[in-house]
C-alpha cells in the first residue's frame, strides 16, 4: 500500500467530516479543543496497540495476514455503505467534561470496526510506524476541521464531505480485499 493511500484510507476510515458533525462544540460553533484532543489521543493509542500487536494478534488467532486483509476490507465495505445511506451521525447524548474525549468522540464516532479491522491489518502489512503517522496525519487533518466554526462550513457541505469519503472507504476497502485475494 502507498503511503498515499494508506492516509487516505484513514481519513477515510475515520470520516473526518462525519465525525466533525457529531462532535460537541462550544459556544462558537467549534468543537471543544479539549474533548477533541483527547478523543484523537484515545484513538491514536488504541491504533498504536492493535498495529504493534498485529503479527502476535493474528498467529494467536490462526488468521494469515492475507485473510485478514480480506476480512478488514469487508468490514470496510459495510462501514462505507452504513456511512453512504447515513451520512449524519446518531445524535448521542453528551457527557460532562474530558468524559465526551471517550463518548461520543473516541466511540463510536472515530473507533468503529472499520478502524480497528484497519489498525491490524495494516499492522501486519505495513508495520507500526507506518500505520500511525496515516492516523495521526488524519486525526490532525480532523483536529484542523474541528477549529473551523461550523457556520461558514453549512451541515450539508458537511454531509456531502461524509458521503465523498464513504465512497473512498468503499474503494479503499475493495481494494484492501482484492489485494488479500491477490496475496492468497
Amino acid at each position: 500500500m502507498t503511503a498515499g493511500l494508506l492516509a487516505a484510507a484513514y481519513v477515510a476510515a475515520f470520516n473526518v467530516a462525519r465525525t466533525r458533525l457529531g462532535v460537541p462544540e462550544d459556544e462558537g460553533g467549534r468543537a471543544r479543543p479539549g474533548v477533541l484532543a483527547g478523543g484523537a489521543l484515545l484513538v491514536l493509542g488504541v491504533v498504536a496497540a492493535l498495529a504493534a500487536a498485529s503479527g502476535p494478534l493474528l498467529r494467536v488467532l490462526e488468521i494469515t495476514p492475507e485473510t485478514f486483509r480480506i476480512a478488514a476490507g469487508f468490514a470496510g465495505v459495510i462501514a462505507a455503505a452504513v456511512v453512504l445511506v447515513m451520512p449524519r451521525p446518531a445524535a448521542e447524548p453528551l457527557p460532562r467534561r474530558w468524559r465526551a474525549a471517550v463518548w461520543p468522540v473516541a466511540f463510536p464516532l472515530l473507533l468503529g470496526p472499520e478502524v480497528l479491522a484497519l489498525a491490524v491489518a495494516t499492522g501486519s502489512q505495513e508495520g507500526v510506524a507506518a500505520t500511525v503517522a496515516a492516523a495521526a496525519g488524519a486525526l490532525v487533518a480532523l483536529f484542523v476541521l474541528g477549529f473551523l466554526p461550523r457556520r461558514p462550513l453549512p451541515d450539508r457541505v458537511l454531509v456531502w464531505a461524509s458521503r465523498v469519503l464513504g465512497a473512498v472507504l468503499l474503494l479503499v476497502a475493495l481494494w484492501l480485499a482484492v489485494d488479500g485475494i491477490r496475496d492468497v
